[in-house]
């Protein structure tokens, strides 16, 4: 008699874990059929909550600071204006950086030791650019604990011109770029640009860059 009623018993837990698992199965299925597939960390997040979006046109003001050069020390003020077409792509029709440049020690002992002339170091003297932008992140944080702050990413890329006291010469301008707003129409934003002239003896012409930008 006992051992029937083990028998029952382990029937009873066995048929209960089974409901179990085929419950299980059902919640998962249904979840992903509303919010797609599980996540890394097993959480579901469906946002609800319209991200702030900003205007059609926007400029932008940024300085710049440039440095790899290995015979100066750039520092830049830029100028952009982009048109969006949607929240993803917009194209930064034009942008135009203008550089101060301080020469370095490297370029004051050429002079002095090997009387090279300062004048026939080439030195970068403004690059133009149009850029297409890819705005693949966008979210938003706490800042100071008290304030919801939005932001987005980019990636860029484009053709370049870039100018120095010897020769224009075109190339290829591409970086990567992150915003965060204060308003719905301004926002601050960090930038690394890097623009590479076809031809030129020193290519790189590499740039962090933080400035505002605002929309209308």
């Amino acid at each position: 008699m006992q051992r029937v009623i083990s028998i029952i018993n382990q029937m009873v837990c066995f048929l209960f874990f089974g409901f179990l698992v085929q419950t299980a199965f059902a919640v998962e299925k249904e979840l992903e059929e509303k919010f797609g597939a599980r996540p890394l960390d097993g959480v579901y997040v469906r946002a609800v909550e319209n991200q702030l979006n900003p205007r059609t046109n926007r400029v932008a003001f940024d300085l710049g600071v440039w440095p790899l050069q290995p015979y100066y020390n750039g520092f830049s003020l830029n100028f952009s204006y982009s048109h969006f077409f949607n929240k993803t792509y917009a194209w930064e029709i034009l942008r135009f950086c203008y550089l101060y440049t301080v020469q370095t020690d490297l370029t004051a002992k050429l002079a002095d030791q090997y009387g090279v002339d300062k004048q026939k170091i080439e030195r970068t003297a403004y690059v133009i650019s149009s850029d297409v932008h890819w705005f693949f992140a966008y979210g938003k944080f706490l800042f100071f604990e008290n304030n919801i702050r939005y932001f987005r990413s980019s990636l860029m890329a484009g053709p370049g011109l870039v100018s120095s006291n010897f020769s224009s010469k075109f190339g290829v301008d591409f970086g990567w770029s992150i915003e965060t707003f204060f308003k719905e129409d301004f926002a601050w934003r960090l930038e690394i640009r890097d623009t590479i002239a076809f031809g030129a003896d020193h290519p790189h012409n590499m740039s962090l860059n933080v400035g505002t930008v605002y929309g209308f």
